[in-house]
């Protein structure tokens, strides 16, 4: 059993947003689990390897912005909501809801519900 396998639903995601605020793609795509599913409103993402992928990009997707996380919320079950907002970059101003559920420590699905357009 790995470290990573004994984090709380909630240390999962605070791990996974300490990845992004650092701007670590590894690190964001090293939270999920093997067969995760990543939900955006214009794409799916299935299995470690494609998430990890995904991430690559985000970075360059913000382009100099940085994500502001808010109200983190336990909604049972294993799974976590939260708040966030883009500042800066091309997507300033964007914001959202990220709904993560974590089995064993690691995240194995994540749906993000955005307020406006996609950046």
């Amino acid at each position: 059993m790995t470290e990573l396998a004994g984090r709380s639903p909630r240390a999962a995601v605070d791990d996974h947003l300490a990845a992004v605020l650092t701007g670590d793609p590894a690190a964001m795509a090293a939270d999920y689990a093997e067969g995760a599913v990543l939900v955006r409103h214009d794409a799916s993402y299935e299995g470690a390897a494609t998430i990890a992928e995904y991430f690559t990009s985000v970075p360059e997707r913000l382009g100099g912005g940085e994500v502001r996380f808010g109200e983190r919320r336990d909604e049972g079950e294993g799974r976590v909501s939260v708040r966030w907002r883009i500042a800066g970059g091309p997507g300033d101003g964007t914001s959202g809801r990220d709904t993560f559920t974590v089995a064993g420590g690691f995240i194995v699905h994540q749906t993000v519900a955005l307020d406006d357009a996609d950046f």
